[in-house]
């Protein structure tokens, strides 16, 4: 993965989620440990929640940006070599670009991506759940609306 994406899961993984939990009570389990974000950090969310699956067990890849280094997140989901045991949430509003041709592109990257996963294992609706936000646009107001849905599904029974 580009963007140093390697580096930034070490410093999460080694010293960051340490601290906190050597800092504040914590359920330290990769089951009650979620990482998530949105555009490219969605993307990072995925490929570093895949990667350190025994750390996060719980992905959000919100309005994730899959055209990022010729599509490199989903070329690593198929290359697995087994499904890791993560429950993730993704999603992609239908007005995401400067266009509508745009905007159907990312919406295409986006089922691509849900596509590979599912190949990959992950059961629709259990442990994968993907929703297309219709009218939404790549921006922090639409991403808040789906925030409840989103910690719902990653946390069952937590709200």
């Amino acid at each position: 993965m580009g963007g140093k994406a390697d580096l930034y899961g070490r410093m999460l993984v080694e010293e960051l989620k340490p601290f906190i939990d050597s800092r504040y009570r914590t359920r330290k389990g990769a089951q009650h440990t979620g990482l998530g974000g949105s555009s490219l950090g969605g993307i990072v969310s995925l490929y570093l929640g895949l990667k350190y699956s025994n750390v996060f067990g719980r992905i959000a890849a919100v309005s994730p940006s899959v055209w990022f280094a010729d599509k490199q997140i989903v070329h690593y989901v198929e290359a697995l070599p087994k499904k890791p045991k993560v429950r993730i949430w993704m999603d992609i509003g239908t007005k995401e670009g400067r266009n509508e041709d745009e905007a159907g592109q990312t919406v295409n990257d986006a089922r691509l991506l849900r596509d590979t996963l599912v190949k990959k294992g992950w059961k629709p609706g259990q442990e994968l759940m993907y929703f297309e936000a219709v009218g939404a646009e790549h921006n922090e107001g639409a991403w808040a609306a789906r925030v409840e849905s989103m910690l719902e599904f990653l946390f069952p029974g937590k709200m």
